[in-house]
């Protein structure tokens, strides 16, 4: 019998490839964990002990923002860049599992270590949920502030929706609330910017406006949440500040807040109101975010949807409705021919969301010529008509 020696050389070596995969693996996810990083300590008179204490304490440091900027991303850190270097990343070493020193060497003016540490990912995750630092994938959302502000001086309260047509400056509020939620990946609307027609009634134009009246504004500034709210100052001791976030779409409240914070005693007046506003809103964001987070994040439940198609002259025409679903209306995975018949043919569109998501979508965008009306059927499906 034969022997294929290249055969059996080529199977062996085959089965030692494959069974390294697994330990690649295993080994390339460790290597996320592990961070390693050099310290340094300054010798101050001699002092060796105090410069090796100050060369872990630096490594230490190092290795934290590290492990963040691999963790988080560059995009995350600069949108919240002032709340990691100011109130995570100093106190962050009680986050570290353990750390190991490799090496260290003493030179004339300088200590240096080299460290391996490991960071406790799930404290670490929670000291960044305390701060407000959103680490998710934020999802496009808009939102109108509908915020007002009693002045501090002459008591009045301004509020910019009496007269939206005067472009009022923002408010201090308004300004805050913009940071804060631009750092937290959100896009608020610049409604000096975009300021609508002489569409409004006169209910929508009071200061306490209804749920109702907040949701038509927010349609008409074409944003998805509406913050409601007001903020104020007590006796000049406290910042008083209340928000209530609003889904325009469902009309529904997503969730709402209160925050009392007492004035700073230092620096002009105006910089006290203004830093303790900030915290205000700082900590009520941090509160509210998560929850219109996840109220917005993307489901991957596919339905299937039953369109009558109606007005097909040609098949370049179903070719063309066809790939604008699937390229131009987000969440549409396929589109699959059912039944022709004498002038509409019966399609199923996959479809990631409800319905009415679909349905919206299809019916508010300018970009397809073909459609001349779309319309929900009394029972499930849509008809959709073509010029």
């Amino acid at each position: 019998m034969r022997i294929n020696f290249l055969f059996i050389f080529k199977f062996i070596l085959l089965l030692v490839l494959i069974s390294r995969v697994p330990y690649v693996e295993c080994s390339e996810k460790a290597n996320k964990i592990d961070i390693l990083v050099i310290g340094s300590g300054r010798i101050i008179d001699g002092n060796i002990a105090a410069a090796r204490k100050d060369a872990i304490s630096d490594a230490l440091l190092k290795g934290v923002e590290e492990y963040l900027t691999r963790y988080l991303g560059s995009q995350i850190i600069i949108n919240n860049f002032p709340r990691l270097i100011n109130d995570v990343i100093p106190s962050a070493k009680d986050e570290i599992v353990n750390f190991n020193i490799l090496a260290e060497e003493k030179g004339d003016k300088l200590y240096k270590i080299f460290v391996r540490m490991k960071v406790n990912e799930g404290l670490m995750e929670e000291k960044l949920n305390q701060n407000g630092i959103i680490y998710r994938d934020v999802p496009p959302v808009k939102f109108l502030f509908l915020v007002s502000q009693m002045d501090s001086q002459n008591k009045d309260v301004i509020y910019w929706w009496n007269d939206p047509n005067r472009n009022s400056p923002l408010t201090s509020t308004e300004q805050v609330l913009h940071r804060v939620f631009q750092e937290c990946g959100f896009n608020p609307v610049n409604r000096l910017s975009n300021a609508p027609e002489d569409r409004y009634s006169d209910e929508m134009r009071k200061l306490d406006l209804t749920d109702e009246d907040a949701i038509e504004w927010g349609r008409l500034y074409s944003s998805d949440v509406v913050i409601v709210g007001k903020s104020e100052i007590i006796d000049n001791e406290m910042v008083s500040l209340s928000l209530k976030t609003i889904d325009v779409k469902k009309r529904i409240i997503i969730n709402e807040d209160f925050q009392k914070e007492r004035i700073n005693q230092y620096g002009n007046e105006k910089e006290q109101v203004t830093d303790t506003l900030a915290r205000a809103i700082n900590t009520v964001v941090t509160r509210l975010s998560p929850e219109i987070i996840s109220s917005f994040e993307k489901t991957d439940e596919v339905i299937m949807i039953d369109v009558d198609l109606r007005g097909i002259k040609s098949l370049n025409q179903l070719m063309d409705f066809s790939n604008f679903l699937k390229k131009d209306i987000d969440g549409v995975k396929a589109v699959v021919e059912k039944r022709i018949k004498a002038n509409s043919i019966d399609l199923t569109i996959e479809f990631s969301g409800d319905e009415d998501t679909f349905f919206d979508r299809v019916k508010d965008h300018k970009g397809f010529p073909f459609i001349s009306g779309i319309n929900q059927k009394e029972g499930d499906g849509l008809i959709i008509e073509l010029q």
